[in-house]
This record gives C-alpha cells, structure tokens and sequence, in this order.
C-alpha cells in the first residue's frame, strides 16, 4: 500500500507536469493520510520538503527541542543549525528537513517518521490524529540507516565486548597469568565496567549541545 509520503510526491509531480505555479501548487495542497503520517505542506521545492503543518501544534523551539531535533539529526548523520525562529536540518550543505512551530518536514520518509515520532505526537494532545504504528521491520530499518546506531555497535563491539571476552578466556583458561583464584575472576568484571563507562563518556561528550551550530 502506496504511504502518505509517496502520494504526496505523486500528486505533486502530477501538478508541476501540468505546468500549474509552484506558488499554486503549494496553496491547494491537499492533506494526505496513512497510519503513521498526515502531510498537508509543502515547505520548499529545491529541494522538495513535504509534512504537517497546523496552528494547534506550538511547537516550543527552546534549547530541548534544538536538542531533541539534533539527536534526530546525528543518528542519520546529519547536522541542525539553529536560524530563528527555525531549526534546519542538513546533509553536508543541504536543506533536508525543518522544524517550525507550527510544523515540520523532510525531504525523506524515514526522516520524516522520525520527526513525527519525536516531535508530531505533540499534535495528539491537541485532537490532530497523527498515529504512530511501530513494527520490528521498520525498527530494524532505521537502525540499521543510523549513524549513531552502527557506531554505537561498533564501539561496543571493539572496545566492550571483545576486550571482556578476551580477559574472561584467558582467566578461564590460564588463570595464574592473572594471579589466579578470586583476582583472575574479577578482572574480567573489572574491565567490562571499566570500557563501558569510557564509552559512556565518550557518547555522552559527542551529543553534547556544543556541538550545534547555531547561527544568528
């Protein structure tokens, strides 16, 4: 079943291919629904930036949205610049999404998704009937289209994982290399917690708010 993103791009190829204004197109945009989204704008054309946009949302653009919105952002590899009274998000130098508060948009579906996820359900407490369907392939989907994600795994796996596995075989196998009795069992534990909190810092420092950008 074709989704509320690729009817909205249909209809809109549909009416630049019989020549009607871009300024035309944009007012008579029609509202698009499926489980998940409700489309009813078109934020720009080059490049095209399709999603919802209604007064009942009042979208707080405060220092936990802009954080909230990077977050987003970083786990598809992307940055936010702060342009008041809008958040931008960027692929390298391009325009692929954008929060408002009366709205937001992507130039992507699962970008859009996420941004409905996060941010869209705020419209539920205002009677606006955006529905949010979570299923494991969708999940595993954009896990597996998220930076943050592979590098989380990565880092887990290079830095946690086998270095604890390694001291644990050795202390199973030769366990007076490593003194030996209760010693030999303990230090397995000990460089597991030890590795799992310098990834914890090491994440920790990389979402920071710092580095945003954000621009006057």
């Amino acid at each position: 079943m074709t989704g509320a993103f690729e009817k909205a791009l249909e209809w809109i190829k549909g009416e630049v291919d019989n020549g009607k204004p871009l300024s035309t197109i944009m007012l008579t945009m029609p509202t698009f629904r499926d489980n998940e989204l409700v489309i009813n704008k078109i934020y720009s054309f080059n490049p095209l930036i399709i999603g919802y946009s209604g007064p009942e949302l009042n979208i707080e653009l405060d220092s936990k949205m802009i954080l909230k919105v990077n977050w987003i952002a970083k786990n598809f590899g992307m940055n936010v610049v702060f342009s008041p009274p809008d958040i931008h998000i960027l692929r390298g130098n391009e325009p692929v999404g954008v929060v408002k508060r009366d709205g937001f948009g992507a130039s992507d579906p699962i970008l859009l998704s996420e941004l409905n996820r996060h941010i869209g359900r705020l419209s539920n407490q205002h009677g606006v009937k955006i529905e949010v369907k979570d299923s494991w392939i969708k999940s595993a989907k954009i896990l597996s289209m998220h930076r943050q994600s592979r590098r989380i795994l990565l880092v887990a796996l290079l830095f946690i994982i086998l270095p604890t596995s390694l001291v644990l075989s050795i202390s199973l196998t030769y366990p007076y290399i490593l003194g030996g009795g209760l010693i030999a069992l303990s230090i397995p534990i000990i460089v597991f917690l030890v590795t799992s909190i310098a990834a914890y810092l090491y994440f920790r420092r990389e979402t920071s708010i710092s580095r945003i950008k954000i621009q006057d």
